[in-house]
């Protein structure tokens, strides 16, 4: 798991994690995300205070979906930002909030979802003592899996490998091994769906078949 990665998902157009919705395919656990390498996180306490995401936030992330590699990147509209705060307990908060855009690419045949918009507000728990990290959000997201545990989760949920929603809330919690050095990743050990009221969801897959189809057919 990258966690420099769940925060792009935020910034660029999704909700990051394991969790959400209805609407059902059956779909084998995708292994983790491409992750290119980013600034440190979690960040610093921001202290109240909402600012921009590091340059690294505007990287394209690109994961295995659909038979194919998927590749979502920022698209023309980013109003996202974040802040950062530390609990009694030394829990760190971070919200993330604003409206993106992102366009959506199918490696196999070239399928484009232009400028796919969100609009929701999400929460990061990490927990003190790295064992643990939460996500929250509603509003509007693009959700997929960043590991096969969050991926074996989707699955027995049945939803998409990976998919857009309009509106609702979701959750999950990811179980997390520390790492055993500095400056590595900690391990996923297990991941849980834990809230889902989501509605319209629709998945990738398909809306990248039906753009593959309508491509097809504009230059026929």
């Amino acid at each position: 798991m990258n966690t420099t990665q769940r925060i792009v998902a935020a910034a660029a157009a999704a909700l990051l994690l394991a969790a959400t919705p209805a609407g059902a395919t059956t779909h084998e656990p995708a292994p983790p995300a491409e992750q290119p390498a980013g600034a440190q996180w979690p960040p610093a306490s921001t202290h109240g205070k909402f600012v921009p995401y590091p340059d690294e936030a505007s990287q394209p992330i690109t994961f295995p979906a659909c038979d194919s590699e998927i590749t979502i990147a920022p698209g023309d509209v980013d109003e996202s930002e974040y802040r950062a705060l530390v609990t009694a307990e030394g829990d760190l908060v971070v919200e993330h909030r604003g409206e993106t855009t992102a366009d959506i690419t199918r490696a196999s045949d070239g399928a484009m979802l232009d400028e796919v918009g969100t609009d929701g507000r999400s929460f990061q728990t990490f927990a003190a003592d790295g064992t643990s990290l939460t996500v929250s959000g509603s509003g509007s997201g693009i959700v997929f899996p960043y590991s096969e545990q969050e991926a074996q989760a989707f699955a027995e949920a049945g939803l998409p490998e990976a998919f857009l929603f309009l509106s609702g809330d979701l959750a999950g919690t990811l179980t997390l091994e520390p790492a055993s050095e500095p400056g590595q990743e900690p391990t996923v050990v297990s991941a849980e769906i834990t809230e889902n009221t989501t509605e319209y969801v629709f998945d990738l897959c398909d809306l990248l078949d039906q753009a593959a189809a309508d491509q097809q057919t504009s230059t026929s």
